[in-house]
């Protein structure tokens, strides 16, 4: 259908007609009847929910449904979304609700949002750089019931991030945490039953997340050389690489023997076998601090990182920040043997104190409040 139109239509005219139709879709929708249920709304994965979202779902007990589609949408999917979005008493989301934007929920229905990001750390929504608009920020975020943050101390910050009210931004703690407070060793043991190459080895585990410049995705150069650091580590070490997600680009220049690119597997089970992480911007760190791995943040480019930070970056930092690639071995030899556990421990009273193993309990508890 969009095909069609695009060749007889000019855009603007063919963006009127859509909108009316989704429009009418919408009032027919809100005259269907308000099931009670659970809709579980994912834009992170194809067909299938992850972490938080799927930890909630799992500790549940009710009438559920999940859309899990990554963007963009089909024509067809726009339509079942803004179906299931309104005819769902509770719908629960780890990331943006595009449709918030031009649809308004129905007096009865409640929308939760459990960041995928654990913390504030750094900036997001209202607070960063952004291809959205201020207002298409605010309407997305604008009909959330209740905002699950991760401590005390967070609430304000995800309220001027969503440009919500703080009352509800409740400190219930991230649902996939549960799994790291209750089972750090069954995660650990997974890695090891995949790569028991890895047995007896110390493993040092690096992972960035993107760079931006305007908003726009760019190619980070680590500096590293990576032949120089593979010659400097010893036979019982191992260099794990975990980009981030939406790094579709090769960090090294090839193969090394003691260097593994990772980025298939799971972060948190990576994190979890690991003797140190090296990362920079990324929020696995507070996977690591709930696990007790220490820290260690390479940031050379730290003076033109442009998305901002709610914490006093690098002084809160569970870990010592380092911008010289040639102290990088160094630097993860003395926080894996000497770890700053103060430092570590401050961080997590501050960021982390909702995060203790029963946090999928609670929202599910709140759900089923909602669902009365």
């Amino acid at each position: 259908m969009k095909q069609l139109l695009k060749k007889i239509i000019n855009l603007r005219t063919r963006q009127k007609i859509i909108s009316i139709i989704f429009g009418i879709w919408c009032a027919f929708c809100k005259c269907m009847p308000l099931k009670n249920r659970v809709l579980f709304y994912t834009i992170r994965a194809n067909g299938k929910l992850a972490d938080n979202s799927l930890a909630v779902y799992n500790a549940l007990d009710c009438n559920k449904a999940i859309f899990a589609h990554m963007l963009p949408h089909s024509l067809r999917l726009e339509f079942v979304a803004r179906y299931q979005l309104l005819t769902s008493k509770v719908i629960v989301t780890d990331d943006y609700v595009r449709y918030m934007r031009w649809m308004k929920l129905r007096k009865k229905q409640q929308l939760i949002q459990i960041w995928h990001a654990c913390g504030a750390f750094k900036k997001f929504g209202l607070d960063a750089p952004s291809k959205l608009t201020p207002a298409e920020e605010k309407a997305t975020h604008a009909q959330y019931t209740a905002v699950v943050v991760t401590s005390e101390s967070c609430r304000k910050h995800y309220a001027a991030a969503f440009g919500t009210d703080k009352k509800i931004c409740l400190p219930l703690g991230l649902p996939r945490t549960d799994s790291i407070v209750n089972g750090a060793e069954k995660l650990r043991e997974s890695v090891y039953s995949r790569h028991p190459e890895f047995t007896g080895k110390k493993l040092y585990l690096y992972c960035p997340t993107f760079r931006e410049d305007d908003g726009q995705q760019i190619e980070f150069d680590t500096k590293i050389n990576w032949a120089e650091l593979s010659e400097s580590l010893n036979d019982d070490e191992v260099f794990i690489i975990r980009r981030h997600p939406i790094m579709k680009y090769s960090l090294t220049d090839k193969e090394y023997s003691r260097i593994f690119d990772l980025s298939d597997e799971s972060t948190l089970e990576l994190t979890a076998a690991s003797s140190a992480i090296i990362t920079d911007y990324s929020s696995v760190i507070y996977d690591a601090c709930l696990m007790n791995v220490p820290c260690v943040f390479y940031c050379p480019d730290v003076q033109k990182y442009e998305r901002g930070f709610y914490l006093s970056f690098p002084d809160d930092l569970p870990g010592e920040m380092i911008t010289d690639p040639t102290a990088l071995i160094s630097t993860v030899r003395k926080a894996a043997t000497s770890p700053d556990k103060e430092r570590a421990e401050k961080f997590k009273a501050d960021q982390l104190s909702a995060c203790d193993g029963k946090s999928s309990e609670r929202i599910a508890k709140l759900i089923k409040e909602y669902l009365k």
